[in-house]
């Protein structure tokens, strides 16, 4: 594993690199994580031959950080970044896997531009996010911490109180059955650096300001044109895996969907073998 810097024309980014393989495998992180949550993943990744590169994404460690003002942050921000990543590394036919926020970016490509994308991975957060607050009621309960990110100020400072003990508690709560152990004080150092805090929650402030702006019903999403692997943990405390169980409808392209058992939000990060496994299954590598 080593550290590299992607310059793009619009952002440079801080990344890690394993593997040197003639393929890309580029994955993107969610909140509140880092880069180096995915490292089992691209250890696994690197040894099927793939070169697996993970930036931290915008306003996160040493990654460019925008002004912080919410339309810097936005759904379409994070989409372009991906775009910008993928071109500035002539990825071809890319293995792009998202989590999270990380997720939501590469769900946006896919639907933006699927050219640009050999095959996804959608870890965490369907593509049918948005449905999910109206068609499951306790959704809306486990979000709580998004509405509670709305207030400014308060947010950031609760969010950096008693050394970032919100992260411990969200992590708990989202991923219940895993021992996260020393991962976890990785993260805070990641949320310690610059604007690292405030870039953060502006991801969450851009997605109300999206979704309260648009017309009830105006964002069904449908038709994607890239074969998606949706992951889901069966034990996810943060998204419901009940939220996937529609999500393959969103696909135009083949699409599969893969619950595993005993793991949360964290999937990859709980679970890597078995979410290489399936992933390797997915993309058709039989030689792991």
């Amino acid at each position: 594993m080593e550290e590299i810097r992607i310059e793009t024309p619009t952002l440079d980014f801080d990344a890690l690199r394993a593997g040197d393989g003639d393929r890309y495998a580029v994955l993107f992180h969610g909140f509140p994580d880092d880069p180096r949550g995915f490292a089992p993943l691209m250890e696994r990744l690197a040894d099927a031959g793939y070169t697996a590169v993970a930036p931290y994404m915008r306003g996160y460690g040493g990654t460019a950080t925008p002004p912080l003002e919410p339309s810097n942050y936005s759904v379409t921000a994070l989409g372009s970044d991906v775009i910008s990543v993928l071109n500035a590394l002539d990825a071809d036919d890319p293995l792009v896997v998202g989590h999270d926020w990380g997720a939501v970016a590469v769900t946006a490509v896919s639907r933006l531009d699927p050219s640009l994308i050999g095959e996804a991975v959608v870890a965490a957060v369907p593509p049918n996010i948005v449905e999910a607050f109206d068609e499951y009621p306790s959704q809306v309960m486990r979000s709580w911490y998004m509405t509670f990110f709305q207030i400014p100020g308060l947010a950031e400072e609760t969010l950096r109180r008693d050394d970032f003990a919100l992260i411990e508690r969200l992590w708990s709560a989202w991923s219940p059955d895993w021992d996260y152990g020393e991962r976890v004080e990785e993260v805070k150092e990641t949320f310690r650096e610059g604007d690292t805090v405030e870039a953060s929650l502006l991801y969450y402030r851009a997605f109300f300001d999206d979704v309260l702006s648009r017309p009830p019903g105006s964002m069904l999403v449908q038709g994607i044109d890239v074969p998606t692997l949706l992951v889901a943990g069966r034990n996810d405390g943060c998204i419901t895996s009940a939220a996937f169980e529609e999500a393959t409808d969103c696909y135009d392209a083949r699409a599969e969907l893969e619950v595993v058992n005993g793991a949360g939000h964290f999937v990859h990060a709980e679970k890597p073998d078995e979410v290489a496994d399936r992933i390797f299954e997915f993309v058709g590598v039989t030689d792991v």
